[in-house]
């Protein structure tokens, strides 16, 4: 072929040549390119406060990684020769977030997951409380920007201001308190991987004044948008998962459900402990959302243990086995997993297949899964980086990093204009139902903590904070 290919090539020159012999000798001999001029180094010492602060940040930065990354060769980067290309643009950068945007591009060459920046009002508003089991005021919705540059809702927390306005999963954001939504101050980076493929996600801050003022297209076809008003309220992702848990009637079957948000804090353990003697004792089958972020280790297996045992967590340093006793779950159950499945879920995912617990239906996940922590900046923000290999809470010791689990029932989130169905979870129904239609239905049994009062969470001094 590369023959045939040389052949043609030299055929049409000696065209050229023949038919048009004048442009052929006339054709002008290209001047020689001038040589690039080395980019002059950049003299710290003249610089104004602003850069120097910035350039702080950028050392940091740096020297963090330096420290703490989980691969000590820094994937064949040379921090050094990073800095002396950025840091230019660095001290260039006006503070917060066009600094944030080159401090992230830099940290993309690295192509691995959890190694990014956040700036300090949404670490301190959606991470460091779900870490501490506190609440904070927010929203309560999560922001996805598809290929076309559209912002898209893909979530809405249980018992949130947003889902109190009416905001629902798969409408179009096109404004937020009066400016497009894309160019919104109140947009916020929501702590994806700049290094590698996917969506952006964002969160949306709380205004001055408290509310928040959006205008959403509900369906493809609607030419007028939708207003809602949005009163922002003391929550967390701890209590939308609490909230979560229902009982869903499906062809007169009872299913439990419950989203975890994350894995970040025992109360997901609890919450799970709970319904698992409540809520779902009744139920004829039983479904786990893990679309979401990660968390820790610790929190990840003892949510496993109701189904199966979990790998052990020796090789983790500080970690035995598990912390809480889980009742056990024996009847029919299904997982859900979407594109957002990131990190210790992705480890979940895993060792549900693994362990032939039960089908798990969706999308293929990120290969997002690194052992990652914060580390504070000069200027407030926090650099999540990766420090850890965590293959070992894998059954099989398979490295997840940049290899996706796949579903087995594959199912797409057809998440635009949804106005608030979820075919993921729809699907898991169905499957789910599939599983039991031939069982005899469970008998209700009486409930021995009738009055029991409602569990409280507290974080338990030394538990691993990750984030995913």
């Amino acid at each position: 072929m590369r023959l045939k290919l040389f052949a043609l090539m030299a055929l049409s020159s000696l065209c050229l040549a023949t038919f048009v012999p004048a442009l052929a000798q006339e054709a002008p001999k290209p001047e020689p390119k001038p040589a690039e001029e080395k980019p002059q180094p950049l003299d710290e010492t003249k610089l104004e406060a602003g850069a120097k602060a910035n350039i702080k940040v950028l050392d940091a930065m740096l020297d963090t990684i330096r420290q703490g990354f989980y691969d000590r060769k820094y994937g064949g980067h040379d921090l050094k020769e990073m800095r002396a290309r950025f840091v230019k643009r660095v001290a260039e950068s006006k503070p917060g977030e066009p600094l944030y945007k080159v401090l992230r591009e830099l940290l993309g060459e690295f192509k691995v997951s959890h190694l990014t920046i956040l700036a300090q009002d949404v670490y301190d508003v959606n991470f460091a409380p779900e870490m501490n089991g506190g609440r904070t005021e927010r929203p309560g919705l999560d922001v996805t920007e598809l290929e076309d540059g559209k912002l898209f809702i893909s979530g809405v927390l249980d018992g949130s201001g947003a889902e109190s306005a009416g905001v629902l999963r798969g409408d179009r954001l096109v404004e937020i308190n009066g400016k497009p939504a894309l160019q919104s101050p109140l947009l916020a980076d929501a702590g994806g991987d700049p290094g590698l493929p996917g969506h952006p996600h964002y969160f949306v801050r709380v205004p001055e004044a408290q509310d928040l003022v959006l205008k959403v297209q509900r369906h493809a076809e609607d030419k007028e948008l939708t207003t809602l008003t949005v009163t922002c309220t003391a929550t967390s992702m701890i209590d939308a998962t609490r909230k979560s848990v229902k009982v869903i009637e499906h062809e007169g079957r009872k299913f439990g459900y419950i989203h975890f948000w994350h894995f970040l804090h025992d109360g997901m353990t609890q919450s799970l402990r709970k319904a698992l003697n409540k809520e779902f004792k009744d139920c004829d089958g039983l479904i786990i959302d893990l679309r979401g972020r990660g968390g820790s280790p610790q929190v990840m297996n003892d949510c496993f243990s109701p189904f199966a045992d979990p790998p052990s967590m020796s090789r983790i340093p500080g970690f035995g086995g598990s912390s809480t006793v889980m009742p056990k779950w024996t009847r029919p159950v299904v997982a859900l997993q979407d594109a957002g499945s990131r990190s210790a879920k992705e480890v979940y995912a895993h060792n549900w297949k693994w362990k032939k617990v039960g089908p798990l239906v969706g999308e293929s996940t990120p290969g997002a899964v690194l052992g990652s922590t914060f580390a504070p900046l000069p200027d407030g923000s926090q650099l999540l980086y990766p420090a850890q290999n965590v293959r070992s809470l894998t059954f099989g010791q398979v490295e997840l990093e940049g290899n996706p689990v796949e579903p087995t029932h594959p199912v797409k989130d057809l998440l635009p204009f949804a106005a608030g169905s979820d075919t993921i979870k729809e699907a898991g129904i169905k499957i789910l139902y599939d599983l039991v239609k031939d069982k005899p239905k469970v008998v209700p049994a009486p409930d021995p903590d009738a009055g029991e009062k409602e569990e409280g969470f507290s974080i338990q001094p030394g538990q691993w904070r990750r984030a995913g």
